[in-house]
């Protein structure tokens, strides 16, 4: 029997699912109770959401064994990380997270072979280690990374506290506190090998930092840039509107003009992408041409005629003793700004900055580092044209991870930072960080259709959330159809859909309403809780409101959920239930955009309730302080 290795897409998941929870199983097994393993079931769920975050974000690649009939067998899966702080192997490295085959097709070179892509695929990428963080569950797969070249390297050491204390450790780590002795508790990485054989070292990416006893280049240097930012931010402070818009103007111009060189250096990062096999939707957002570049400049020349929210009184009053009190907006200072590889965001959070008065940090993804590298130098160079501080915006390039952390707890010289990206990125950026965060969420975004739609209106919205631009936030994720229309208005739905690419995952009903003409998968709750990011969409036949809004709670990011109806009882029943920053009643879900709001550009769209919520343009990236005015009044 012969075996073919297929690169997985999001929508290949499934078929790897079974072999996730067979070898959960089988480790459930030989534990036997002593460890603290995870129902398959629920496991699955974590990993599943964990792959999709890899896909979705070019942080990792999945490779399935199939025969050549096509039945899976077994897959692989690599995740793409950083190197740690011990070793020198390079700005990223791999990690072997899963190795499974099926029992009836072990020992045939399955394994080998999924071995092998994985070995490919981290040459394509340029990474030269890769370390193994999967169970060897008997003595054939321990024999497989034995031949694959991995060699021991250092022990691994995994304790149960309680254990621990039963057998005296309690007594030896207060033996060992009462001498002065500095300790950590690391889970030090698995064995870890280089690419072609032989034993290499390094720091697995979920081993702690070491203990810091003297600031490292890396952080002395963040350190030095958020001090210039910080300078900078005193002058942009004190600037009136009109230097601030020409000084726009002159930004938007110096763009157009580079516009040559800045589409070279973006080709040269897609080329790079897709080298190393980025997936559709990350190189639509990393895409930069002529029409997108206009736009860029356009919206600096939009932002440079909206109101300066410097200033703005935003309340006040005269007391009775005659004190005049009133709250003004005012700068943030320095904002530090971390996000994935969209070369707008870099423009965006430039443009908004100094409208607001605020330098701004910026710690683009890698995979844009030569687009936000051409695009700085020329916003840079247009700011000392007009007599301002070209430290009033910062790009910190360095390789690694080390840097972002760096900015992160640079509390003191960064005011606030803005996570843009995936919710892995925001999610790592909330515990790492010392300075305060305003997240940007991520969005499973919902439309649902009301018994009392109009049905071409609804068709239209539908179609246009989905598929204008799917690779987006504000892009819908999950269909929800009143029962009464799923035999009349879903079929034609679905077959708009499914004609424009779209990959459909649906419940028993939606099913039944596609027919046999129209590819529908079967629907799981993880279906309901992805964000795909991606021609694909999940469907769900509701008998209600309440239905639809209980789906709604439970799966929302509460980001923008939108109702299609003419029952304004049921419209304001929608607005009113619904918690998430952007609620819409007849509207594609793809407005929910600083621009289409009439904002100009934003700075991200936030789906926490503090400090800011829903669009974050120029009001959301200043504070207020008070000012208080009178004539020797003083306190009885």
């Amino acid at each position: 029997m012969g075996y073919r290795i297929e690169k997985a897409h999001v929508r290949d998941l499934n078929r790897v699912k079974p072999f996730w929870k067979a070898m959960v199983g089988q480790i459930r097994e030989i534990l036997a109770g002593d460890w603290p393993v995870r129902d398959p079931d629920d496991s699955w769920q974590r990993r599943h959401q964990e792959y999709m975050t890899w896909l979705n974000d070019g942080a990792g690649v999945i490779f399935v064994a199939t025969t050549d009939q096509g039945e899976p067998v077994g897959y692989a899966a690599v995740h793409f990380t950083v190197s740690g702080s011990a070793f020198d192997t390079g700005e990223r490295y791999g990690i072997l997270e899963t190795l499974t085959v099926a029992e009836g097709h072990r020992g045939k070179g399955v394994g080998g072979k999924l071995m092998a892509a994985c070995r490919e695929e981290l040459r394509k990428r340029e990474i030269t280690y890769w370390s193994l963080d999967t169970l060897a569950t008997n003595t054939r797969s321990k024999q497989l990374y034995n031949r694959a070249g991995f060699s021991d390297f250092v022990l691994r050491m995994v304790q149960n506290l309680d254990a621990a204390a039963i057998a005296g450790d309690a007594q030896m780590a207060a033996v060992e506190a009462s001498r002065g002795a500095v300790t950590t508790s690391p889970v030090i990485p698995p064995e870890m090998s280089q690419i072609g054989g032989g034993m290499a070292g390094g720091r697995g990416a979920r081993g702690p930092a070491a203990v810091e006893t003297a600031q490292d280049p890396t952080t002395t240097r963040v350190r030095t840039v958020a001090a210039a930012a910080r300078e900078a931010s005193r002058a942009l402070a004190l600037l009136s509107r009109a230097e601030k818009d020409i000084a726009l103007h002159a930004m938007a111009d110096a763009l157009e003009a580079a516009g040559a060189a800045i589409l070279g250096a973006n080709e040269t990062d897609l080329e790079r992408g897709r080298s190393n096999g980025m997936p559709a939707g990350l190189q639509d957002r990393l895409r930069l041409d002529q029409a997108r570049l206009t736009g860029i400049a356009e919206a600096l020349h939009q932002v440079a005629t909206l109101p300066d929210p410097v200033g703005e009184v935003v309340r006040g009053s005269t007391l009775a003793n005659g004190l005049q009190i009133r709250q003004v907006r005012v700068p943030f200072g320095v904002i530090g700004m971390i996000y994935e590889a969209r070369p707008n965001v870099t423009v965006d959070a430039a443009g908004l900055g100094l409208k607001s008065g605020n330098a701004v940090i910026l710690r683009g993804g890698s995979a844009a580092a030569s687009s936000n590298r051409a695009l700085v130098n020329v916003l840079r160079q247009a700011l000392v044209g007009q007599g301002l501080p070209a430290d009033a915006i910062c790009l910190l390039d360095d390789p690694g991870r080390d840097a972002a952390i760096a900015l992160m707890r640079a509390r003191g010289l960064v005011d606030v930072i803005i996570p843009r990206g995936g919710a892995e990125l925001i999610a790592t950026v909330v515990r790492e960080s010392s300075v305060p965060v305003i997240e940007t969420g991520s969005g499973n975004v919902h439309v649902y259709v009301d018994r009392a739609a109009d049905p071409a209106m609804a068709l239209d919205i539908v179609v246009n959330s989905k598929t204008q631009r799917p690779s987006v936030c504000n892009a819908a994720e999950t269909l929800l159809v009143h029962s009464d229309l799923y035999t009349s208005w879903l079929p034609q739905a679905l077959r708009a859909l499914s004609e424009r690419g779209v990959v459909l995952h649906g419940d028993a009903r939606a099913r039944a309403a596609a027919g046999e003409s129209i590819d529908v998968h079967p629907a799981s709750d993880l279906d309901y809780d992805t964000e795909f990011h991606a021609l694909e969409m999940a469907v769900a036949v509701v008998d209600s409101l309440d239905e639809a809004l209980r789906h709604v709670r439970r799966f929302s990011t509460g980001h923008t959920e939108a109702i299609v109806t003419e029952d304004r009882a049921a419209a304001r029943r929608w607005v009113a239930e619904v918690d998430a920053a952007v609620v819409m009643v007849n509207a594609s879900t793809r407005f929910t955009d600083g621009a289409e709001f009439g904002f100009g550009a934003e700075i991200g769209i936030s789906t926490q309730k503090l400090h800011a919520r829903g669009p974050m343009a120029l009001a959301e990236m200043t504070s207020t302080k008070w000012i208080v005015e009178g004539d020797g009044q003083v306190r009885d």
